[in-house]
């Protein structure tokens, strides 16, 4: 067999294992990888063999040239190599050369992580370049940088893997995912803290002093405001060397103080997606986030807490008296839930964040950097492998300053559930929460997501109920028991739910939606089709509205949300060929409207890699009921890391 090793260097061995050294022409090595490469796989026109590679030429010459070039590739390689199709299409036959880029890509496909960072050995074709073949020339940069992203994906993903299963190899498999991208400074703060949690702050220091001496030897520049915030938290820990421990603090230990987490910077490998995902993910925060939805002083309902008379509540952050004396802090700290409740949340995070590097004794404002931290995971402006661990820090700092501080509890419990799927240590923290502020709504809410993970529906319901009971003048706990009620398939009590939230607050968009989930699951597109008509004249959103006609029977309006899946469908795989991150939520849901396995089953596979909040919901909704019984499903769901650890 033919060896074509195009990745880090061009070089071909013959099946007696000699160097193709005669090979060197680059209109030949062209049509090469171009026959090996392009996609669809298969052969290739002739015509468009000319026209990427001799666009200047006329019809007779660039037929010439091109039959030249064949004729030189299996003078060298043997007549096995191409295969032609007919006059027209040539191809090359896989069984009689091996492509290391093309097998780079079968590993990617099958999500062997380790196997395609390891076979990665640099750029597609380095040094190739065709004279007069500009078409050519920008396909290869597309395949060099499509391969590059997604190999430093992959290095990520394997980096996810490791710290799940606990795997010897994190540091190292870290290292090399930072290096493959130097340029990433997402990436290599994440890397600094693994090696200090695993190896030490020493180890730690060295690699940011790395990343500074890369980025001002490459790009003369020093690192941002983040990383040399997060460089100084290190250099001001009192530990000598050695793995710091991950802290899990429980009723009978006290985090240590640490430094002020900072703001991340998403890299340029974070992308946010297409508007229709960016909807999507709105949709999804409205659902999750009511957990973090911090509120003024005042809309609670009153409590029967002891220090009632002392201490304000805002929405699960309890402040004393002693907080609200410093005006200048509380009212920093008003405006960053204020930013919050108007959906400004990286503004939120950098208020909460300069309030506590302002402050760094004021504990509400550490609880309330951890909260959005968690806000903006979820709404996937910050990856979750970066976001939880700030999260995590955040929190333990507003505990080491104010041990009584339930909301920091509440976003350690969120942390144990949604990224280190450890459920027995969320409900010590959750249990811990509740005997601080029995009456916090917020602490009931954490409850109900946690029944909800336990894959306890009836449990969570009474939690939701609870939750609403507490302030039933929040639309998002309205919400959460309509939802809660439609995927325990209370389908009735459900429907009465969401229209009460709808006539209380008619511009809910999350209530119209899921109403149309809910018709549509019990059989009634039409009704489906019109609510969702509805609640897109009820936001002022006369372009939604014109684009969902109206149907005068059920099989008409099916008909309509089948294009419409069809339509979700195109654009993640758009967003997919043109690179973009997609929300696998809204991909495995838009593959299930189309009853796609497939599909449907490699999306629920991304979310688990990603930690996806809404993996429950799969459990659950009557959406994937037409996968329950493929034995594909069945194995998804066993192999969930936190179902066999979770109390029965």
């Amino acid at each position: 067999m033919v060896t074509f090793r195009s990745l880090g260097t061009v070089e071909i061995r013959l099946p007696a294992g000699g160097l193709a050294a005669s090979l060197t022409q680059p209109k030949r090595l062209a049509v090469l990888l171009y026959l090996g490469l392009a996609e669809p796989p298969g052969p290739k026109s002739r015509e468009r063999l000319m026209a990427l590679l001799w666009p200047d030429a006329d019809s007779k010459s660039a037929r010439h040239s091109l039959r030249n070039a064949l004729y030189g590739l299996r003078r060298t390689l043997g007549e096995a190599v191409l295969v032609a199709r007919g006059e027209g299409y040539i191809g090359i036959d896989p069984g009689a050369i091996q492509l290391d880029a093309l097998e780079l890509r079968r590993l990617l496909a099958d999500g062997r992580w380790e196997e395609a960072v390891a076979g990665w050995t640099g750029d597609l074709a380095p040094g190739l370049h065709v004279d007069g073949a500009p078409e050519f020339e920008q396909w290869l940069e597309n395949q060099r940088t499509a391969l590059r992203r997604a190999v430093n994906e992959a290095a990520w993903r394997r980096v996810d893997e490791l710290e799940q299963s606990g795997g010897a190899s994190l540091a190292p498999a870290a290292r090399r995912a930072w290096e493959l991208d130097p340029a990433n400074e997402a990436g290599a703060r994440r890397l600094i803290r693994i090696l200090d949690l695993t190896v030490g702050r020493a180890a730690a220091m060295r690699a940011y002093e790395d990343l500074v001496a890369w980025l001002h030897r490459e790009l003369e520049a020093d690192p941002s405001v983040e990383t040399r915030a997060l460089a100084r938290e290190l250099e001001a820990r009192t530990d000598v060397g050695g793995p710091v421990p991950s802290p899990s603090p429980t009723p009978s230990t006290k985090p240590t103080a640490g430094g002020v987490p900072v703001p991340p910077v998403v890299g340029s490998t974070w992308n946010r997606g297409t508007k229709r995902i960016a909807i999507a993910a709105g949709l999804l925060i409205a659902a999750v986030l009511s957990l973090f939805a911090l509120r003024y002083a005042g809309t609670m309902q009153p409590r029967s807490a002891p220090d009632s008379a002392t201490t304000q509540s805002v929405g699960g952050l309890p402040l004393p008296m002693r907080y609200r004396q410093d005006t200048a802090s509380y009212g920093s700290y008003l405006r960053a839930l204020e930013l919050r409740l108007h959906g400004h949340n990286l503004a939120s995070r950098d208020s909460f964040a300069a309030l506590a590097a302002r402050m760094p004794s004021y504990g509400p404002a550490y609880a309330g950097l951890a909260h959005a931290y968690l806000v903006n995971v979820v709404a996937r402006l910050t990856p979750a492998a970066e976001g939880y661990p700030l999260t995590d820090a955040a929190a333990h700092r507003a505990l080491a300053l104010d041990s009584t501080l339930a909301s920091a509890y509440v976003a350690l419990g969120m942390v144990e559930i949604m990224w280190r799927w450890n459920l027995p240590q969320a409900r010590a923290l959750i249990d811990r929460a509740l005997a601080l502020d029995p009456n916090d709504p917020e602490v009931h809410m954490l409850r109900a997501n946690w029944f909800r993970w336990s894959g306890e529906g009836d449990s969570s319901l009474a939690e939701a109920r609870k939750t609403h009971e507490l302030d039933p003048l929040d639309r998002g706990h309205s919400n959460l028991v309509a939802r809660l009620l439609f995927l325990t398939r209370r389908y009735p009590e459900s429907e009465a739910a969401y229209r009460e939230t709808i006539r209380n607050y008619p511009a809910s968009a999350v209530a119209y939606g899921e109403l149309s989930d809910l018709y549509r699951a019990t059989g009634r597109p039409a009704k489906a089709l019109e609510i969702l008509r509805a609640g897109a004249r009820a936001n002022g959103d006369s372009a939604r509205a014109a684009a969902l006609p109206p149907a005068t029977s059920d099989s008409q309006a099916a008909r309509v949300f089948a294009d419409l899946a069809g339509r979700e469908v195109r654009e993640v795989e758009e967003a997919g060929r043109a690179g973009r991150s997609i929300d696998p939520r809204a991909a495995a849901f838009a593959y299930a409207r189309l009853r796609d396995a497939d599909h449907t089953l490699r999306w629920l596979n991304t979310m688990v890699l990603e930690h996806h909040p809404q993996i429950p919901v799969v459990l659950f909704h009557p959406l994937f009921d037409f996968l329950r019984d493929d034995p594909r499903y069945k194995m998804w769901e066993a192999q969930l890391p936190w179902r066999a650890r979770a109390p029965r």
